[in-house]
Parts: structure tokens; sequence; C-alpha cells
């Protein structure tokens, strides 16, 4: 029998095979199939919520993977019941964010409610600041029984923005003559929720944003008729809102609904511009949500081979920073991202098809990162980012390869 001749090492977990995970959902290597079955939940039909435990570690999200087969309105709550104040993502099955909160479901509790299109989606759920605990979870209907109380945050309901509900235009023409030439609209408003809408005369994907985190920004986009489209609350490992509608709308008259959370009479800045597919993809490796492809215009450091080990110091901004290496044989590596107090790093690893396999915001005694798995021969990439993505520093990237005793 084979052994690994192993060092001093803390924290050391295995990537295995577990059955109830779903393989390759919502851009990750696996989710957990909410209540626990070999097959999807589907809310549409569900008679009942489907509750379940997460342990919530501080060191990364868990995924749990649902179906929905005709539109539906669904809810998904998280309780703060042990303290670990978890924050709930809402993920298409490609991995994209369609929806998020913090606190909405009253105390640190999360409540996210939105209107969804038949599919498969994944409920991302994290402790805030790393603190560890378990959270009871609920995936159910809108007009079910929720599990959270929800909270008033002292705003308006902005209700659904109907083809009689006054509001204020965007553009004085089509939103495409202003968007002509690589154009964008901008405006700022403040006060009670406000409505605002435009027509297209032309199929358009759009990115809609809305800035101010003081305000902690909402938007709803309707269509004519009333029937919501698609929601946000906060997009960006931040307080403000972006929808990336990447499947052209029709050509129509549809309402922006813009609200906030916090304070009511914080200036919010409201854009809207065509959807730019580069700009997205790229965003998303900024944050270290997907991994760009390798040999691509993305920039990525090469490391080489990892034979015993590799270091580099890499500058970390507001941006991730991304390099790769390559392993000549199944081995068990160590990668530790360490700021030396001055930065608080978060490491993400991929493999070369782009499944994210890894993930550590705090090691096993410090705010440095530490993943310890078992990875087979290939080409793997690391992305090096900060916990709140402000200001820079230095830190040092160090890989440690540990082979198998002959």
């Amino acid at each position: 029998m084979k052994k690994l001749n192993l060092l001093a090492v803390g924290a050391v977990a295995f990537l295995l095979p577990v059955a109830g995970f779903a393989q390759g959902v919502c851009g990750v290597a696996s989710a957990n199939i909410v209540g626990g079955g070999l097959s999807n939940v589907d809310l549409s039909t569900a008679s009942d919520p489907t509750q379940t435990m997460a342990m919530l570690s501080g060191t990364g999200p868990v995924f749990y993977q649902f179906d929905v087969s005709t539109p539906t309105e669904i809810r998904v709550e998280a309780s703060d019941s042990d303290g670990a104040d978890p924050v709930v993502v809402l993920l298409n099955a490609t991995g994209v964010e369609i929806a998020g909160d913090d606190d909405g479901g009253g105390g640190r509790s999360a409540r996210v409610e939105t209107f969804v299109q038949p599919g498969t989606y994944c409920a991302q759920v994290n402790a805030y600041g790393s603190q560890a605990g378990t959270s009871l979870l609920q995936f159910s209907r809108i007009d079910q029984p929720a599990l959270t109380p929800g909270v008033d945050f002292g705003t308006e309901d902005t209700g659904a923005c109907t083809a009689d509900t006054p509001a204020e235009p965007l553009t004085a023409g089509s939103l495409n003559a202003a968007l002509a030439n690589g154009g964008n609209v901008s405006l700022t408003r403040t006060g009670s929720p406000t409505y605002h809408r435009f027509t297209l005369d032309m199929p358009t994907a759009l990115t809609l944003t809305a800035v101010n985190p003081d305000a902690d920004p909402v938007l709803r986009l309707y269509d004519n008729a009333g029937v919501l489209i698609v929601e946000n609350d906060d997009a960006n490992n931040s307080l403000n809102s972006q929808i990336d509608q990447q499947d052209p709308l029709a050509a129509g008259t549809y309402c922006l609904a813009v609200s906030a959370l916090s304070d009511a009479n914080a200036p919010i800045t409201v854009s809207v511009m065509g959807f730019d597919p580069v700009a997205f993809l790229n965003g998303r490796y900024d944050r270290a949500e997907a991994a760009p492809p390798l040999g691509g215009d993305y920039p990525v450091q090469e490391l080489g081979a990892l034979s015993t080990s590799l270091s580099s110091d890499i500058f970390v901004g507001t941006k991730a920073i991304w390099f790769t290496f390559t392993m000549p044989e199944a081995s068990l590596v160590v990668l530790e991202a360490i700021g030396n107090g001055q930065v608080d790093p978060v490491v993400t690893l991929f493999n070369e098809r782009g499944t994210q396999i890894g993930y550590n915001d705090d090691g096993p005694s410090s705010y440095d990162s530490q993943l310890a798995l078992e990875l087979q021969a290939g080409r793997y990439l690391v992305a090096i980012t900060q916990y709140n993505a402000e200001g820079s520093g230095v830190v040092r990237a160090f890989l440690q390869r540990y082979v198998r005793a002959q």
C-alpha cells in the first residue's frame, strides 16, 4: 500500500465525490441537491417549502441546486439562528448572478424573492465576514409560508410598473437611438422609489446599473404589462445593483423601477448601456467568478511546472491577479496566499476547463489563505483577490507539492 510523505500541513482536505451532489452546475464543480434526494426539487410544483440545514464554514460558499418548470416567483431564505450571518446569491445554470441579499429576512437572515423562468438554479450561501455557523435554509414559492419575518427598510414598496403607472421617460425617443455608436443613458434620482420608462425599436441586450452603496439600491425591470422580467439588489461584491440582460429584450416598451433599501434620500446614479459581452466576461474574471481562457487576451502569469515548490510576489488591487501552473503527475498540493497582515487575501482554484475546484478566504490560523488538496496531472489556474477589494498590497503566492513515497 502506497503512502504519502507529508510535512506538517494544517487542515488538509481532499475533493472526493459525495452522494447527494450534482456535478458541474451553475459554474461550480458540485452543488447540493435541495432536500438531499437524487433529483432536483421543482419549486413550481412542490406542495410545501423545502428546508435544509447548511453548515457555513466561513471559508467559502456552499451551493444548493433546484429546478423551476414554469415561470414562478420564488423565495430563498437563510436564517441567522446560529449567528453565521448568511448571504444568499441566486445563480442561473451557467453561473450568472440574477439576485442576491444579505439581511432582507430580518435581523441577519437573508431572503431573496424574485421571478424566474423555467430552468435550473443554484443558491450560493456564504457566511458574511467569514464567521462560521449553521443556517436553516428554505426554498419555496412566494405564495407559500416564509421562514423569515422579512424586514421593512423604511422605503416605499415599488410595486409592479404597468402601462398605467406614472413613469419618467428614460429618453426622448427610442433607447436604441440614444445608445447608437456606443452611447449610454445616465441620470441621478433621489427620494422615494421612481419609475423610468423606455422603448426599444429592435431586440436589444442591455446592462442597467444603480450606484450608491449608502442607498443600497434595487433595480426591477418590468414589461409593459407589469410582469417582472428580472431584479437585482447587490451585484459585483457590492451594495450597488446591476442587471446584465444578456438575452435581447424584444422590441417594445419597458419600465425600470429604482428603489433604496437603506437611505431613501441618498442619490442613486442609474445608467443604461448596450450589453458588452467582453466587458461582462472581463468583469467576472476581475472578481474571480470565472476563469479566463488560457491563451486569450486576459492577462494570466505563467509559473511553469510545479516540481517541488513555486512562489511569486503579486501586487493585488481591486481586480484579481491570475497565474497558472502545471502538475506533472497526481500529487497533494498546498497553496498559500500570504498577506503578512497588510492584505486579507482570497485564493480561488480552477482546472483548465474553468471549473472551480477550491476556494479559501482565511486559513487555519490567520487572515492568510490556504488550500490543501489532491490534484491530478494537468494545468490549473489560480486567482488571488482581496476580501474587501479595496486598496492594494503585495501577496506572496506559495505552492508546495508533496510526492508519493516509492
